[in-house]
C-alpha cells in the first residue's frame, strides 16, 4: 500500500505543517492508501473533521 504524504502526519498535513513526522503505529488504510500519523489523537481527528484529507492534498501539494 501507498503510503501518503512520503510519512508525514497526516492529520499535521492537513493543518499544514509539513514538519511532523508519521509513525507506522498510528496508521490508517483508506482506499488502498496508507496515512500515518503521529498519535492515536491526531489519528481520530483526521477521521472525524470534515474536509481533512482534502485540506491533506491541498498542502501537500503546495509543499512539493
Amino acid at each position: 500500500m501507498e503510503i501518503q504524504y512520503n510519512g508525514h502526519c497526516a492529520f499535521a498535513m492537513s493543518l499544514g505543517k509539513i514538519d511532523v513526522m508519521g509513525h507506522e503505529k498510528y496508521s490508517l488504510i483508506k482506499d488502498g492508501k496508507t496515512y500515518l500519523f503521529s498519535n492515536p489523537v491526531a489519528k481520530l481527528l483526521f477521521r472525524i473533521l470534515p474536509n481533512t484529507k482534502i485540506k491533506a492534498d491541498s498542502n501537500w501539494q503546495s509543499f512539493k
